[in-house]
């Protein structure tokens, strides 16, 4: 039975190799049929498209192979575990759903969903946040442990953890303090919870989408997200960062966290939540978490590999 299983997981791990290899063909060979029709060779162009139509029945069939797998690989990895969802901005519906879908299969609860706003990790409104943390840092008074001496987002992402997020594996209700500081992030549009809120989760799964601004917004939302995963980490028991596959580019959220040697050793990442396998990963990823470890999973680009223990750790 055992043997079964390592060899699911690796017919799993080479058909995301695949579904990856997939997405990246798939725009070298629209640029190839649209120079063909330019020069006007329709045979050329209708070999193009049925290939690229082949390709897509391939990536089509992984994701069925995978979803129809997933429960044996995921099965209990998160049982009675309280998951706190957040969102980055940019962060795909689709992806979003997936990776719900695949914590409920694994036995857990996504009991608090909250979605970050672009204000947060906007480094032109460090004024902001520095001044909302500050006040609400003193509203909070001795129900939350502040240091002293940390700078403004610093301290913003200690009360975000201190609202989000729990030791407790099956989660723990908001209290007053964070009642009170999810209003003030509400109000500046700095994150916002869904529905009535719910209990703080004892993971945490955050789900990044494609890079956006300029490079100099780019690298300062990395920074700023960097230190708000190090809070989320460090008042729960674990925390992953997931997002699709071009999240990992350098300039990309999971890429940033991956070259910043401060959170990397303790967060894990994921970069492929555009495939039902990423979902998977992260679910598995999330588990390792619980047990202490991380790494950072996915394509060619993850340090550890496609999956926990894929390397034979």
């Amino acid at each position: 039975m055992i043997n079964f299983r390592y060899h699911v997981v690796s017919l799993v791990a080479v058909l995301m190799a695949l579904a990856v290899g997939i997405a990246l063909g798939g725009g070298p060979l629209q640029r190839t049929a649209a120079g063909v029709t330019g020069g006007g060779d329709a045979e050329a162009l209708v070999a193009s498209q049925a290939k690229l139509a082949h390709l897509q029945e391939g990536t089509a069939f992984a994701d069925a192979f995978t979803d129809a797998t997933a429960d044996g690989l995921v099965a209990k990895a998160l049982k009675d575990r309280a998951v706190t969802l957040l969102t980055l901005p940019g962060a795909q519906d689709a992806d979003v759903t997936r990776l719900t879908d695949m914590v409920d299969r694994a036995g857990g609860h996504v009991t608090m969903r909250a979605a970050v706003g672009e204000k947060l990790l906007d480094v032109g409104n460090r004024q902001l946040v520095s001044e909302l943390a500050a006040q609400m840092a003193s509203s909070a008074g001795k129900d939350i442990d502040l240091p002293a001496d940390v700078s403004g987002y610093d301290q913003m992402a200690l009360l975000v953890a201190h609202t989000l997020t729990t030791s407790k594996t099956g989660g723990d209700s908001v209290d007053e303090a964070g009642q009170s500081i999810l209003a003030g992030l509400r109000t500046a549009d700095l994150l916002t919870v869904a529905g009535d809120g719910g209990d703080r989760g004892s993971l945490v799964l955050v789900v990044a989408g494609d890079p956006y601004g300029t490079p100099d917004e780019r690298a300062g939302a990395g920074s700023i997200l960097s230190t708000l995963l190090s809070a989320l980490d460090a008042h729960s028991n674990g925390v992953v960062l997931a997002g699709p596959v071009s999240s990992a580019a350098d300039d990309g959220l999971v890429g940033e966290l991956r070259a910043d040697p401060s959170t990397a050793g303790s967060v894990s990442s994921v970069d492929a939540t555009e495939r039902t396998a990423g979902a998977v990963v992260a679910v598995l990823a999330l588990r390792e978490q619980a047990a202490g470890k991380s790494g950072h999973y996915g394509t060619s680009s993850a340090s550890d590999g496609v999956m926990p223990g894929a390397k034979g750790d």
